[in-house]
């Protein structure tokens, strides 16, 4: 018995964690896929992400290519029976607008021809 009066014995204690849709949990890191705009991947930028404490900013480098990757040391989920935290590992990405307006499309176009590329320049029908 014990002091209050119940059984002697082992507890039992299931934990279900909701899985988070804004990351991807590897053991204690935490992935995040961050989508930025081919300006903002050219040129660099400073952009917002969610971590587990709030949103914080990051800075994206100038030429920085689609998943190339940036680790956030300490960010992600407390270690299991150890101290310390996991990492946020964020994979950049590029956000392609699925329409443009027209003077959009012409700046396209234009940097397409600097770079010596042939673009589709009117919208054709797909045909085998």
């Amino acid at each position: 018995m014990t002091s209050n009066g119940g059984e002697a014995g082992d507890l039992y204690v299931v934990v279900h964690i909701k899985p988070n849709p804004q990351f991807i949990r590897e053991a204690e890191d935490l992935w995040y896929i961050a989508l930025v705009t081919y300006p903002q991947a050219a040129l660099g930028a400073e952009i917002t992400i969610p971590t587990l404490e709030g949103p914080t900013t990051i800075r994206i480098h100038p030429g920085t290519q689609v998943g190339e990757v940036i680790t956030l040391k300490g960010k992600g989920m407390p270690r299991f029976r150890a101290y310390g935290r996991g990492n946020l590992i964020i994979r950049i990405g590029i956000s392609v607008p699925e329409k443009l307006t027209a003077p959009q499309r012409a700046l396209l176009e234009q940097l397409s021809k600097e770079f010596g590329n042939d673009v589709q320049t009117k919208g054709h029908k797909f045909r085998f």
